[in-house]
């Protein structure tokens, strides 16, 4: 059969609008928003791809270099693409040279959005001065005799480095989860997370898709009877907060440490008693027994990989980025249980729309089957994604769990939800 996916007039924007700015909410929250990386760094504007703007190599020139070299079937074909890629790796370097460690640092705090998982995986693989392509340039070393390479070894290094960024294969080398797990081990924890929130503790313009999301949540605040609404993250930025924050919209924000994994409570200025619910909450349950007494209803963050704000010290952090963490993280969700049980209860019946996840690591997609059997196994609201492409392989996982896909950019997305408003829902400037 295949997945379930919706593109450009086939996405129900209306019915989607409908659902996101409801006229009542007697029933509660009709959704929850499930927010991963791709929310926060779609403000971005990202370079496209490196193409032909230096003269290209001619037809006949080609085929003159390939004679020369008498290869034929796949090998001649190789050498034909070597070529044209030999020509865009001259591009790339003529557009400036790679990023060195402190280059990309420096660029990475200066963005206004928060860095993706591959530049993350790229700044700790060179602050660990750790390469796979120090393995690669090794094993071509062993197979192609000395007197064959005019290069030094790291002007071989630098070369792979460069073909990988122009044919984006291998980049990054190695995955965030896995360069997280040796930079862990090499420099420590508290290396790692101070890393970290030097780069994203810095952010503060939250994306159209974050503006969106706080004019729901004001919107189903706004309504008489209306319930706590649930936001769920795996996002270590604030940038969510900030947008309700410009709407004044009332928030608590949970999380839980890694060691000794009790919660902690995080509430905004305009939440009634807050210092009452602080000394009350914070780091007093175990997730199991967390069950949240309040006077008003206010929206719930709940950031499953942790978070970097201020008010969070190193000591009672609780990200989940490392290889190690995410074992951790999923063997207390099956054992103990690692959800809030106020957060278990707000998503009990609810379906999930995920934002900006590709779902195609085996972590977010373990994370969401035990989700899954947290919350009502007999709800029948389908869950859906918003993804801007869709994979064979998480293709066959929507399948499996009847996910439906609508194939658009999160703009795009958000373009549609507002050209769908329900009469009467005014918006601020998203």
């Amino acid at each position: 059969m295949g997945a379930d996916v919706k593109k450009g007039r086939e996405i129900p924007y209306e019915d989607l609008a409908a659902a996101m700015f409801p006229e009542n909410v007697v029933e509660g929250q009709e959704f929850v928003p499930f927010l991963g990386a791709g929310v926060s760094i779609s403000g971005r504007t990202f370079k496209p791809g490196t193409t032909f703007k230096l003269p290209h190599p001619q037809r006949e020139q080609i085929d003159q270099a390939l004679a020369g070299l008498n290869l034929t079937g796949n090998a001649r074909r190789f050498a034909e693409m070597a070529i044209l890629i030999a020509y865009l790796i001259q591009v790339a370097e003529a557009e400036g040279p790679l990023d060195t460690p402190n280059t990309l640092l420096d660029r990475l705090k200066k963005e206004d959005y928060p860095p993706s998982a591959g530049e993350l995986a790229e700044l700790f693989s060179q602050r660990s001065h750790y390469s796979t392509f120090l393995r690669v340039n090794q094993g071509l070393r062993n197979l192609i005799p000395a007197e064959l390479l005019s290069a030094s070894e790291d002007e071989q290094i630098e070369t792979l480095q460069l073909l990988a960024k122009v044919t984006r294969i291998a980049n990054p080398p190695e995955t965030l989860t896995s360069i997280a797990s040796y930079y862990e081990r090499l420099e420590g924890r508290q290396d790692l997370w101070n890393l970290l929130a030097d780069v994203i503790r810095s952010k503060k313009t939250p994306t159209r898709t974050h503006k969106l999301l706080a004019e729901a949540a004001k919107h189903h605040l706004a309504q008489k009877g209306a319930t706590d609404y649930l936001i769920i993250t795996t996002n270590y930025d604030c940038l969510m907060e900030t947008a309700l924050d410009a709407l004044k919209v009332p928030y608590i924000v949970l999380t839980t440490r890694k060691s000794d994994p009790k919660v902690l409570l995080r509430c905004s200025e305009n939440v009634e008693n807050r210092e009452m619910l602080r000394n009350r909450y914070w780091n007093r349950e175990y997730p199991g027994n967390f069950v949240l007494s309040k006077a008003q209803s206010v929206v719930i963050i709940y950031k499953i990989h942790g978070c970097l704000h201020p008010d969070i010290n190193f000591e009672n952090e609780g990200l989940v980025v490392s290889d190690n963490d995410y074992v951790d993280y999923v063997t207390q969700m099956s054992k103990i249980g690692i959800i809030p049980a106020t957060v278990s209860e707000l998503m009990r019946e609810k379906r999930f729309w995920f934002l900006g996840y590709s779902l195609s690591d085996w972590n977010v997609r373990s994370i969401y089957e035990t989700i899954k059997q947290k919350s009502d196994p007999d709800r029948k609201n389908r869950d859906y994604s918003v993804m801007y492409s869709v994979g064979d392989f998480e293709g066959l996982f929507f399948e499996k769990n009847e996910i439906r896909i609508f194939q658009a950019s999160l703009n795009e997305f958000v373009d549609g939800i507002i050209s769908r408003l329900p009469t009467g829902v005014q918006l601020g400037p998203v």
